[in-house]
């Protein structure tokens, strides 16, 4: 009898402990959906408030995930167990921190990338738990973000044709830092969007709002003038037709680059209808000029090799690449080439490994995928292509929004394994690892925020009439 009732109780905390995760996954959703659009004040720059917002809702991910661990079902809890050559890749970051010149600040960027994993793993466990709900709730999310970036643009163009400003860039890129941080997160929306787009099982006139989401999308993007997002659908499309073939996202990609066709006729009908601040013809263009321009990544991309072969094995320590004083930038703007040069080259091919052993499980378990695993899949290329030229995988929003996706990923196309019916080593060890994570991160992020006025006084000085400006965490340089 006290057997029976213990068990019942603790099913009930399982159950109540699932039903919690599900709930903050929502709260990422809101991040994602609040984080560009609405700026409190409480921090002096919406991309400062951004970080420190995601690095809250990690550390509550972090406490959930902790709290699954000891209470959730056997094979709940089995899942959310990071993979050997995962623990492999930590260590030796841990190691390249330990030789780092600024250890604190590399081993935040170790906690970091720890509390990424854990949201990865929290969002597959829970999409293998319940895929057709995460599918449904992925798609209706991202069509409800987009939709209220798109609203909020509308809103700021039509305010700028209220008062006879021309189009500019203001008008498109809301509470970002950097044109290219919106376009970075629209870029692994788009599979979503489009997904409820050719969905007929959808009502029609959901579908015309996702069409239409769509195709604004792409018109903002050309109004942000980024070029990453075209670079990274012509490379993550024939990647993924070759791992599950082109029938499998014939129609998202189709409605896809449709939408693309239609959002360049919007843009150049807006761009010359719309007056100028000196009254003749649109300020912004389609950014054909800039085709033939790497806008100074080879400098950082320099930089990088320079690091590397320097510090072959252990790089100059997580987030290091920063304490090279460069006034271009403070990331290579490509992950190889930042993972190699802050991490080493051993943590890169570990990291290459993991993703490619990924790769295959994902298409092996192909048949039995859940409905929108090949739309995450292709979200997930999307952005390992766009990192290739850009920081997507290091600001804070599309950083977020990638992890949830490569969760969603991964959830789809792997079953929960069998269950576990004993709390081990393994437990233990990802228990400690995501609570240490938590408190080096608080204890690295709080006085980095008071720090800010120091060092963007540094920078002025020391770089007069430069326009970055050291924001908190990674983009800003590492001052001593």
């Amino acid at each position: 009898m006290t057997t029976s009732i213990r068990a019942a109780g603790s099913d009930r905390l399982s159950s109540a402990t699932l039903t919690a995760a599900y709930y903050l996954l929502g709260a990422w959703a809101l991040y994602l959906l609040l984080a560009p659009t609405t700026g409190f004040s409480w921090i002096e720059s919406w991309h400062n408030e951004q970080r420190a917002v995601q690095i809250v809702l990690l550390v509550l991910t972090a406490l959930l995930t902790a709290v699954l661990t000891v209470f959730a079902r056997d094979e709940v809890r089995a899942r959310l167990q990071f993979p050997v050559w995962w623990w492999v890749f930590v260590a030796l970051g841990v190691v390249s921190a330990l030789a780092s010149q600024v250890p604190f600040a590399a081993f935040a960027e170790v906690a970091l990338f720890v509390l990424l994993s854990t949201l990865v793993t929290l969002t597959a466990t829970l999409t293998a738990w319940r895929p057709e709900r995460m599918t449904q709730a992925a798609r209706y999310g991202a069509l409800l973000i987009a939709g209220a970036h798109v609203l909020s643009v509308l809103v700021r163009y039509g305010a700028s044709l209220d008062v006879g400003k021309g189009m500019d860039l203001s008008v498109f890129m809301l509470g970002y830092a950097n044109p290219r941080f919106a376009s970075a997160l629209y870029a692994v929306l788009m599979p979503f969007v489009a997904a409820v787009a050719t969905d007929t099982r959808e009502r029609r006139l959901l579908r015309a709002v996702a069409f239409t989401a769509l195709c604004a999308l792409w018109t903002i993007n050309l109004g942000l003038g980024t070029r990453g997002i075209w670079f990274a659908y012509l490379v993550a499309v024939p990647l993924v037709s070759l791992v599950f073939g082109i029938r499998s996202i014939v129609r998202i990609v189709g409605v896809i680059a449709t939408a693309a066709a239609v959002g360049l006729a919007l843009f150049l009908t807006i761009t010359a209808a719309s007056p100028s601040e000196v009254g003749t013809s649109g300020s912004l263009a389609v950014p054909t000029e800039r085709l033939q321009s790497l806008t100074s990544r080879e400098v950082l991309w320099g930089l990088s090799w320079d690091a590397i072969t320097t510090n072959p094995l252990l790089g100059l320590g997580p987030m290091h690449f920063a304490a090279l004083q460069s006034h271009v930038g403070a990331h290579p703007h490509n992950w190889p080439l930042q993972m190699a040069s802050e991490w080493g080259l051993p943590a890169l091919a570990t990291l290459l490994f993991v993703l490619i052993r990924a790769l295959l499980r994902a298409r092996s378990g192909l048949l039995s995928e859940t409905p929108g695993g090949i739309n995450a899949a292709l979200a997930m290329a999307v952005a390992l292509a766009y990192g290739l030229v850009d920081g997507n995988l290091v600001m804070p929003v599309s950083q977020t929004a990638v992890a949830l996706i490569i969760g969603l990923t991964l959830g789809s196309f792997t079953a929960l394994p069998g269950p576990r019916q004993f709390f081990g080593w393994r437990e233990a060890a990802n228990l400690t690892l995501a609570i240490a994570s938590a408190v080096v991160i608080v204890s690295y992020s709080v006085p980095s925020l008071e720090d800010q006025a120091r060092t963007k006084l540094i920078f002025r000085t020391d770089y007069p009439g430069e326009w970055l400006t050291p924001r908190f965490w990674e983009q800003g340089l590492l001052f001593q």
